[in-house]
This record gives structure tokens, sequence and C-alpha cells, in this order.
């Protein structure tokens, strides 16, 4: 394995566990397997468009009015739409989710068609040697952003009285309620933290790749594998799942094909079922 090789899987990976960690912890602590959740990460995507386009402003800049935005959002789908569904059980949220996922994707083509979209930023072109590999500058950005936020939003589940609350309802919601936790405001806070960074990661996503309603089942997909690997509700397994994926992407892409890449994923995942069905760390949060 070559260095660039090591390198590219690295960068790609900071992506990916950023993107894994809004659905694993809307999984594994809400309940919810969002299937909307592409729709989001590409709102992120076009959000950040619109506001480069608008007022050129840099997306590693507008990933905050994007993440602000898609939290919003989060919290008004929870609040009026996936709350109010719980009762009728997981079918049922699948089928609210994937409604959303609908109606968002048909108001993406309805403003922007099907096309494929860039934001051509003035140094996307650039790069810097590491001995004797290339590390291209926005990936490098990417990957450091990426590793701060997923930093942060540890810090803040452990560290802060609502992170705390919304672990406590989780592993013990009679517990959380007993000591007067309101289960339902951090259901839906921790519903609305998963939707910012999926928001943020679909502006991260725009700087490098190019973007359309295309690529919402490819990122389902990944954070589905993601959030498997790395077990339910865990930061850092979340990480470690996305890391792991690039690792397997990136090699398996060299030596078999690109067009593989995909197979390889869902092969790795049904792996970590059979053997290791609770993920690679194996349990909530970080304990």
């Amino acid at each position: 394995m070559s260095l660039q090789m090591i390198i590219n899987a690295i960068l790609l990976g900071g992506l990916y566990a950023l993107m894994g960690i809004g659905f694993s912890l809307q999984w594994g602590i809400s309940g919810i397997i969002n299937l909307s959740y592409g729709a989001m990460v590409l709102l992120g995507s076009y959000l950040s468009l619109i506001i480069f386009n608008a007022f050129k402003i840099d997306p590693f800049i507008s990933m905050f009015v994007s993440g602000f935005l898609l939290f919003l959002l989060g919290a008004i789908i929870y609040k009026f739409i996936i709350q109010p569904s719980i009762k009728g059980g997981i079918v049922f949220t699948l089928i609210i989710t994937f409604a959303l996922r609908l109606i968002v994707e048909n108001i993406i083509l309805y403003v922007w068609s099907a096309d494929y979209r860039t934001i051509r930023i003035s140094y996307a072109g650039r790069n810097f040697q590491f001995l004797n590999a290339f590390v291209p500058l926005t990936k490098f950005l990417t990957f450091m952003i990426a590793g701060v936020l997923i930093y942060l939003t540890y810090q803040f589940m452990m560290n802060t009285k609502i992170g705390k609350g919304i672990q406590a309802v989780s592993l013990d919601k009679v517990g959380a309620l007993a000591v007067g936790v309101d289960d339902k405001k951090m259901y839906l806070i921790n519903f609305a933290l998963g939707t910012a960074l999926a928001g943020i990661t679909g502006t991260l996503w725009a700087t490098i790749y190019s973007f359309s309603p295309h690529v919402m089942d490819v990122i389902i997909g990944r954070v589905f594998i993601i959030a498997i690997l790395g077990g339910l509700g865990n930061i850092w397994g979340a990480a470690a799942g996305g890391m792991l994926l690039a690792f397997v992407e990136t090699t398996g892409a060299t030596f078999v094909g690109s067009h593989w890449q995909e197979a390889i994923g869902l092969l790795m995942l049904v792996l970590v079922l059979l053997f290791r069905p609770h993920g690679l760390i194996g349990k909530k949060f970080f304990g």
C-alpha cells in the first residue's frame, strides 16, 4: 500500500466519519432510522451553493449557516412529523422519513434539475507535498474540520447538561424521567443535532465532489454501513467505522477496480453483522 493511497483513505475517512456520526446518533439514541438523512446532506450542499453563487461566501464559512438551518429544520421535522408518528412503530417512522426524502428530492429536482453541480472555489486545485505524496488542500481542510467537529460533538455529549441528558434518556429512560429529564426535548435536540451534522457534511462534500439528487442513495448506503460498523449511538465507533470504510473502499478501488467499491463495503457490513453484530466498539456512547 503506497503512502498516497493511505493519505487518500485518511482524508476520505474524515468526511465519512462526520457523515456517519449524525445518522448513528439519530438511530442509536432517538431510535429513528432516518431514510431522509441523505437528503439532508444534499440540502447542505445546495444551501452552500446558493450562498456561494449569491454572495461568493466560501463553503468553509457557509457551513455554519447550513448547519444552523439544518438544525432548525431537523427540530421542526422531529417536533411536528416524527414525534407524533413514533407511536406507530419503527415501520411507520421508516415510511415517514422515506416520504420526507422523496419530498426533498423532488424539490431539488424542480429547483436545480438532476444535473450535477459544483462549487468552484479558487483554491480547489491546490495541494502540498508530504514526503513523496501530494495532499489536496480542500480535502485536508475538510479532514481537519471534520476532526474538530467530531471532537466538539463528543465534548458536547460528555460535558454538557443537555448531552448528559440525551445519554440518560437513551440508556435508562425511566430513570431519566424520575430525575426530571425531559425526554421529548432530549430526543428533539439529538435529532436536530444529527441533521445539523448532515448539513455541514453536505457543505464539506460540495468542496470536493460534484453533487446531484443521485448522490442521496450513495450517502444513505454509506451511513448505514458506518453506523453499524461503529455501533449505534457511539461517536468514536462511527468515526472508526467511517475510517475503516474509507480504507476498504480506497484499497478495493486500487486492487480490484472502482466498480467494486460499494460491493466491498456491503460485504464488510455482512461480515460485521455475522461476527460482531454490536459493531466495532460494541456499546453506546464512550464509557
